[in-house]
């Protein structure tokens, strides 16, 4: 994604977007976005999981199945790559489909053994 650290605009300069609640719009909000790229923050009542919880979630697969070092640290370069700790601009569920490409592409397993993990 970025590589932004994301420096936040001002109280007064917000973009009006719809806002959704538990998964329904609720009407608009003013939403802040980074002044450095634009990107406009995330404000979802799901918030973004961090990279400790996937990582877990490898580490749980490996009691299933037979994962190596090399592929776990694949898993967390490419999560890096993808900017997957970005919780500014991503929302929860981009985030977990996100991850369950990640390791159904490295590890050779089904989606549906990755998402009944989240």
């Amino acid at each position: 994604m970025s590589g932004c650290e994301h420096k936040v605009s001002g109280s007064k300069e917000k973009v009006w977007l719809p806002y959704y609640y538990e998964g329904r719009e609720r009407g608009l909000k003013p939403h802040p976005y980074c002044i450095e790229c634009g990107l406009i923050k995330n404000l979802s009542s799901e918030r973004p999981h961090s990279v400790g919880f996937f990582m877990n979630i490898v580490a749980e697969m490996a009691k299933r199945y037979k994962i190596t070092q090399i592929q776990t640290r694949l898993i967390a370069l490419e999560m890096e790559k993808q900017a997957l700790d970005d919780q500014f601009g991503l929302d929860r569920q981009q985030q977990e489909n996100q991850f369950v490409e990640i390791a159904t592409r490295i590890l050779n397993v089904p989606a549906r053994v990755v998402s009944e993990l989240l």
